[in-house]
């Protein structure tokens, strides 16, 4: 898919980061961008930014963890515009860390539910739609937790893992069809994913926010203008950032031992 000029794009998640970079570098090249976001007022940030540009926007608040909402969702983008393109489904939420035997099962749920489900409901309830299209893309969001597990990130890593699995099997159900199927893994991306951690524990959270910002290296820009070109590419996997890429190639070359590597850096003894 070269030319986005008078598509219609859905993104979920672009209320912040990568999300909307997305929906502001797809509305600049000429589509017409159909957003979600738990939060709406920066939803309506994202829009705004996007029609002060002449850009096209639209869209609307719910959780993607709702399959109602989603297919509702769905349904009303078809119903306004006809069809659908481009599907991007990146919303996601992270959680501060700790080990998978104290992660109350609350918190274990709505990672997944957000993070897998959502992705899930996000490509079942639109790709009847795509494949209408003569040329579609639909494109799922994992990490680079879905390449390599992590310590202290156990739902996440789990959901990023099922995302993963999930996309690589529906690309193979999808061979022959007009939809293009692609998984991407970010790295460490600056954005706001683990400022909303939704905790009381403030100073757990700064501590950690400030850890993540010193590992994220690449701009959600920059991430969202790489996503952009895998989507014009019809690239299968798109990595996103050096350390993707590296962690890809170590966990390739060294399957049963790339856990030493992520080890070596790593203290049993920092979260509980």
């Amino acid at each position: 898919m070269k030319d986005f000029s008078k598509k219609i794009a859905v993104i979920t998640g672009a209320g912040s980061g990568m999300g909307r970079e997305l929906a502001i570098q797809l509305a600049a090249a000429g589509a017409k961008v159909v957003l979600n976001d738990w939060n709406e007022t920066s939803l309506n940030e994202t829009i705004q930014l996007i029609e002060q540009n002449g850009g096209s926007a639209g869209g609307r608040a719910f959780s993607v963890a709702d399959r109602l909402e989603v297919y509702n969702f769905a349904q009303e983008t078809v119903n306004r515009f006809g069809g659908v393109d481009i599907v991007v489904n990146n919303a996601g939420i992270s959680l501060l860390q700790q080990k998978i035997e104290s992660t109350p099962y609350e918190l274990f749920e709505k990672v997944i539910n957000i993070n897998m489900w959502g992705v899930i409901y996000g490509s079942k309830a639109f790709i009847p739609f795509l494949k209408e299209r003569p040329e579609a893309a639909l494109v799922n969001v994992s990490s680079i937790f879905g390449i390599a597990a992590y310590p202290d990130q156990g739902p996440y890593v789990t959901a990023k893992f099922a995302v993963r699995g999930f996309t690589e099997t529906l690309r193979q159900e999808m061979a022959g069809t007009s939809v293009t199927v692609t998984c991407v893994h970010p790295g460490g991306i600056k954005t706001n994913i683990v400022r909303n951690i939704d905790t009381t524990q403030k100073a757990r959270l700064d501590k950690f926010s400030d850890v993540f910002d010193r590992m994220a290296k690449m701009s959600a820009a920059d991430a969202a203008t790489r996503i952009i070109k895998g989507i014009q590419r019809k690239e299968k996997r798109v990595l996103v950032g050096k350390d993707a890429l590296f962690m890809d190639k170590i966990a390739r070359l060294f399957p049963s031992n790339y856990e030493d590597t992520i080890m070596k850096g790593y203290d049993i003894k920092k979260f509980p």
